[in-house]
């Protein structure tokens, strides 16, 4: 049974205000915990000593979670309050708020990729369209920025194509490099947080 903090509100305003310098961001992540799949999240607030996280999954008071940013840097600690929709993760180390978010808008300027940005597996059914033509194919991994998808048998790719999966808008990508029948898609428009959150809600792969 998950133990989780009886009175969440009341440990959100406690613990922000334990920190000697809160600072609210919307740094998007990869969330690792004890025991679980990765799963999608968000750094809400951000201080030297602890985070508030937005994610999907109820964590356990008290678990050890980490963050992978888009960046490369991973934060980690345990869960210090927890309720639905957010988390307080206490670090298990003090971090220097600047560097972090200093190095984390350089990436988002040079427009950082995979392998550095949150990747996620997934098992999910799409179509690809090139050159006007149908492909049924299949998600490997998906991020905001782009995904590895299976074509079932090998093809010749145009350097643009389309991207459709249930769930999110169709993505124009340009394909990064084919491996036999594996193929690594960059979207040219990143896909918004709650668009990509709601389909790995659905379809990330369990095992």
């Amino acid at each position: 049974m998950v133990a989780v903090k009886t009175d969440p509100a009341s440990e959100e305003a406690v613990w922000a205000k334990r920190a000697p310098r809160t600072v609210t961001t919307l740094l998007v992540g990869k969330l690792v915990s004890d025991g679980t799949n990765e799963q999608l999240c968000r750094v809400r607030n951000l201080s030297a000593t602890g985070m508030l996280i937005e994610t999907q999954r109820l964590l356990g008071y008290g678990n050890w979670v980490a963050v992978e940013l888009r960046c490369g840097q991973r934060l980690q600690g345990t869960v210090a309050w927890s309720s639905t929709g957010r988390a307080g993760v206490q670090f298990t180390a003090p971090i220097e708020v600047d560097q972090v978010l200093a190095v984390a808008r350089s990436a988002s300027a040079a427009r950082v990729v995979a392998p550095r940005a949150p990747r996620f597996a997934a098992n999910l059914a799409a179509r690809l369209i090139n050159e006007g033509h149908p492909i049924d194919v299949t998600v490997e991994n998906i991020s905001q920025s782009g995904a590895r998808v299976q074509l079932g048998e090998q093809r010749e790719l145009d350097h643009s194509v389309t991207l459709t999966i249930p769930g999110l808008q169709p993505r124009r990508c340009t394909v990064r490099w084919s491996k036999g029948q594996t193929v690594g898609l960059a979207f040219m428009d990143m896909v918004p947080y709650d668009e990509l959150a709601a389909v790995l809600g659905h379809g990330v792969a369990q095992g």
